[in-house]
């Protein structure tokens, strides 16, 4: 029963985010028969009600409703409007238009804007959602209009947009991959957001975008990178998609600062990606790196890495390369040991090792004095470093699940500690007699403490 209700709350509901907006959206299963598709919904009605009724639902319900499942071909998204915003039968019925500033228009038919649109002359965002929609015309005759939203548009062919100097955000959600020709009409843009479109490459005709910041390509089905020369483009994300290679084009966006590459299947990274000599966060997060890529050591702006998950067995002296790296994510990868110099990254605030296959943290850990966060959970360890009255800026701080024996000295004695973890430990004698003392000592200074409950007294 349980499994049902979470199962109708994820088909009813789900959100897909842009920076500016949030989209509310249903997921309706596609089945390959209309048969399916009423007893399907059928099914739904009648779980819906035992459940607003507290009846036992009938076992033959719950395995037809399993069977159906099984019979799902795919999902199609059905965008609703967004709150707060003037719906197209109210903007009708209003004789003064002139105040608008956010417009949905949901479930229209025609191919063109309705003429009221135009109206608007104060309109700011503009929504198109479940619409065939072919020409966005005449936008110039929207002088306020800065973004413009379209959800589950599906006209016949590709869509056309018209000069505009105002619009600075485009999103398009749809599961249709035919995208404009070019966004060059849209001479003002900054963001373009294109998640959620099924689309196989990297968009063409944004060269001519010269103010274009932000792309966001997730959930697509992109499997090879051609990038275009976009200088001035600072933010890319590309997540859930299926890349494998970053190639030698990555050096044309020289200006990037922000990269996002998660839950893709990239294994190699081209030496160019060396040339964003302005990039500040990388994240690979789920791929299938086997080493950290030769050119990510030399981004010398790069502040946060995020590599967790993937089947990075070591890391290289070349790591105090990265002189401004603030965040290190190694976690849930297959290293076996951290190299010396990890100790010369002066500006590392936070350094994720947990579940990985380490016999001990380098001595030189103990000079990362700005060392916030230490997670080195699921190890291997034998030690902690000798003394940790180095990390006095220390908040957070996990060594269970390792092999260590020993109590680590300085514990009581790093001031700004709030959470210290440490379970699953085969400790020694002396260090389960001491432990009991440590705890009232941390939990007196309200710093959260777990161990496991045989040592707590």
């Amino acid at each position: 029963m349980k499994n049902i209700v979470v199962i109708l709350a994820l088909l009813t509901v789900s959100i897909s985010a842009s920076a500016q907006r949030v989209f509310s959206a249903s997921e309706e299963p596609v089945f390959s028969t209309a048969g399916d598709s009423l007893r399907y919904v059928q099914i739904n009605q009648a779980i819906r009600k035992a459940m607003e009724q507290k009846d036992i639902l009938p076992d033959s319900l719950i395995k037809e409703f399993g069977q159906m499942r099984t019979r799902i071909t795919s999902y199609r998204r059905q965008y609703k409007s967004s709150a707060g915003f003037v719906t197209i039968d109210s903007l009708q019925k209003m004789t003064d238009k002139s105040q608008v500033k956010l417009l949905s228009i949901t479930n229209w038919k025609p191919k063109k804007l309705p003429a009221e649109v135009y109206a608007c002359k104060n309109l700011q965002e503009l929504e198109l959602v479940n619409t065939r929609i072919k020409n966005v015309k005449q936008l110039k005759k929207l002088p306020a209009l800065t973004g413009l939203y379209l959800l589950n548009n599906k006209p016949k062919g590709r869509l056309t947009l018209s000069k505009n100097k105002t619009v600075r955000t485009l999103v398009m959600r749809s599961d249709l991959p035919a995208l404009p020709r070019s966004f060059a009409p849209l001479a003002a843009l900054e963001r373009l957001d294109l998640a959620a479109n099924t689309i196989t490459a990297f968009p063409t005709g944004l060269t001519k975008n010269k103010n274009l910041k932000q792309l966001i390509l997730n959930n697509n089905a992109i499997t090879k990178l051609e990038i275009p020369e976009l200088p001035q483009l600072e933010k890319l994300e590309l997540t859930r998609n299926k890349i494998e290679a970053i190639p030698e084009s990555i050096r044309n966006l020289s200006s990037l600062k922000q990269l996002t590459l998660n839950y893709n299947a990239i294994k190699s990274v081209d030496p160019a990606i060396a040339n964003l000599e302005k990039l500040e966060q990388l994240s690979f997060y789920q791929n299938k790196l086997t080493a950290i890529p030769e050119g990510v050591y030399k981004l010398p702006a790069l502040r946060e890495i995020d590599l967790y998950h993937n089947e990075i067995e070591r890391v290289t002296e070349q790591v105090s390369q990265l002189k401004k790296l603030e965040i290190l994510y190694l976690s849930h990868n297959k290293i076996l040991s951290l190299p010396m110099t990890l100790g010369n990254l002066n500006n590392l605030q936070e350094l994720y090792l947990s579940d990985n296959k380490l016999l001990e943290l380098p001595v030189t850990v103990n000079q990362l004095h700005n060392l916030r966060v230490l997670r080195a959970n699921n190890n291997r360890l034998l030690q902690t470093p000798d003394s940790l009255t180095n990390f006095v800026l220390l908040e957070n701080l996990d060594i269970s699940g390792n092999q260590i024996s020993e109590l680590p000295t300085g514990l009581d004695n790093l001031p700004q500690l709030k959470i210290l973890v440490m379970v699953n430990n085969p400790w020694d004698e002396l260090s389960r007699n001491q432990i009991p003392t440590l705890i009232r000592t941390l939990r007196n200074k309200a710093v959260v403490v777990h161990v496991e409950e045989a040592l707590e007294n």
